[in-house]
């Protein structure tokens, strides 16, 4: 009797200890790849010397290595540029503050997005918000992304879709339980990278449609990982409708015959918009320029 008494409390204890044990194992694992594997490639602080840009900005017009060494330099590529350019002395001088900020080095700190996930955020030494570079002139319809976002070590990053460049608002599908939202674009300048992004050659009635479309249907949906990957890709827009980041620009631009989803697969990832030949760099920061197929 002893014996069956005994051998039932081992298996009670096994029954027990073996989901313990998994779930110990998900998150330990978790930690350890959000610890180091996530943080394998270091912050990116230019490892060259920042120079004097005010003898370019005051010509009257750059050439193609006026515009590279200005990219080098502040992250800035030729759309920023010219937008700011055009605005003056004070485009002038933004552009030279967001070349201070460009080389001046952070500390990144890996802060939860709870359940699993974590983000690389700028902080002081108190805790306190760091703001990086100022953000470039945006228009409606670019797309903000940011690989400063992990989860179990993949740096799957996070993106969002400008709906108001004017006052800086975002449209966002934040987080796993929360609907999409409209958010102060200010909030990307906290993160350890980001790229402002535009489609090529598109114009201003198509970038206002676009924003339209999204604020229509995409405004308040449902966060969900699987979107696209069950039934259509891209369903029809008075479908109840939920979206992860990624997929929320994509969605919206694909609208109006534009497909960013730069592999073509049911999944679409931060990176295959990063990747996409449809979209041009406006801004980095945090990122090698050397890193980036620039084309002047």
């Amino acid at each position: 009797m002893q014996t069956k008494s005994t051998g039932k409390k081992r298996r009670r204890w096994l029954w027990a200890a073996v989901p313990a044990a998994v779930v110990v194992l998900f998150f330990g694992l978790n930690a350890l790849l959000q610890t180091f594997w996530a943080h394998r490639d270091p912050y990116f602080s230019p490892d060259y010397g920042q120079i004097d840009l005010s003898p370019i900005l005051a010509q009257d017009s750059l050439d193609g290595e006026d515009y590279e060494t200005i990219f080098f330099q502040t992250g800035l590529a030729r759309p920023a540029v010219d937008a700011l350019l055009s605005q003056g002395s004070q485009g002038a001088a933004q552009i030279l503050e967001t070349q201070a900020g460009f080389f001046s080095e952070q500390t990144p700190v890996c802060l939860d997005l709870p359940p699993i996930t974590k983000e690389d955020r700028l902080r002081d030494a108190d805790g306190n918000v760091v703001y990086s570079v100022p953000l470039a002139p945006l228009e409606s319809g670019d797309i903000i992304l940011s690989f400063s976002t992990h989860t179990y070590g993949w740096r799957h990053g996070h993106a969002s879709l400008v709906v108001d460049p004017q006052l800086g608002v975002t449209l966002e599908a934040v987080v796993l339980g929360s609907d999409s939202a409209q958010v102060n674009a200010q909030h990307w300048r906290t993160y350890s990278n980001f790229m402002v992004l535009r489609v090529k050659d598109a114009d201003d009635e198509t970038r206002q449609q676009v924003v339209q479309f999204a604020l229509e249907h995409l405004d308040g949906i449902p966060y969900s990982l699987l979107s696209g990957i069950f039934g259509p890709k891209a369903p029809d827009p008075d479908s109840p409708l939920k979206a992860q980041c990624a997929y929320l620009p994509w969605y919206a631009w694909q609208a109006y015959g534009v497909d960013l989803d730069s592999d073509g697969g049911k999944i679409v990832t931060v990176l295959d918009l990063a990747e996409s030949p449809l979209l041009e760099v406006v801004q980095i920061y945090g990122i090698d320029p050397a890193s980036l197929p620039y084309n002047i």
